[in-house]
């Protein structure tokens, strides 16, 4: 229920920035906030690009509680903890790491909720990745239910499967600082034609009066705000990358 909330809320404030951003393009691009009405259906749109901004950085917190998740599990089993107990020791130190908690957290306090039901940690970390079909939790699952039904050392694989996770991290960290520069840019080349607009709409307004209140201004507007969102749509898509 607080994960829900906490979506519904920034689902609430996106809805919030998406109108007024709405309201901007209006007064710019048409000097009427009428027009607003007829830009709701980018609303959708807009919230589209939030959502997935959103469950990105959420993937990318994931991953990173579970890479130090599974390092947890191994130095507990290293102690002599069994997997049950493991999964419950690495639980706690989980969220001493990260107080906020996460879908991870969570995750594992359902795990150890079952557990108390029987359930078998192969069944329960199956479920887990049918839940998150992420390769890395795909591979580790996999390698965890091979290697308890063969009797393989279980430390050897987390241990071997938490360093195969850390290359994949650092290539994708390392692919992430080579292109902040082109995201950057990107930003800023997104922000400029509505910036100029702005400065000449607030310095010099009667150099677009006849931008306004006409059919051929209004035609004209509309097709420079398409380029303009096809362009931000682009620049974006041109600097994103998955691993």
């Amino acid at each position: 229920m607080p994960e829900f909330r906490h979506i519904k809320k920034e689902a609430i404030l996106d809805l919030l920035k998406g109108i007024l951003l709405i309201l901007i393009f209006s007064w710019l691009f048409y000097d009427s906030l009428a027009a607003a009405f007829f830009l709701l259906p980018f609303l959708r749109l807009w919230h589209r690009e939030c959502r997935t901004a959103r469950e990105q950085k959420e993937k990318e917190q994931f991953r990173k509680m579970f890479r130090e998740w599974i390092l947890l599990l191994s130095s507990s089993l290293s102690a002599g903890y069994s997997v049950d107990n493991a999964i419950g020791q690495s639980c706690r130190e989980l969220q001493m790491m990260f107080p906020g908690g996460g879908i991870m957290i969570e995750e594992l306090k359902e795990m150890l909720a079952k557990a108390e039901n029987n359930q078998r940690p192969e069944t329960l970390l199956s479920e887990f990745a049918e839940r998150h079909p992420l390769e890395e939790v795909k591979s580790f699952v996999e390698v965890f239910c091979t290697a308890r039904m063969s009797g393989g050392s279980l430390n050897a694989v987390i241990q071997n499967t938490a360093t195969q996770m850390a290359e994949i991290m650092d290539t994708r960290r390392e692919i992430g600082t080579l292109l902040a520069a082109k995201v950057y840019e990107q930003r800023i080349m997104t922000v400029m034609p509505a910036a100029v607009l702005l400065y000449v709409r607030v310095g010099s307004g009667e150099f677009l009066e006849g931008l306004y209140h006409n059919p051929v201004g209004i035609l004209v507007a509309t097709v420079c705000l398409a380029i303009y969102l096809s362009a931000y749509l682009l620049g974006k898509r041109m600097v994103q990358f998955e691993i």
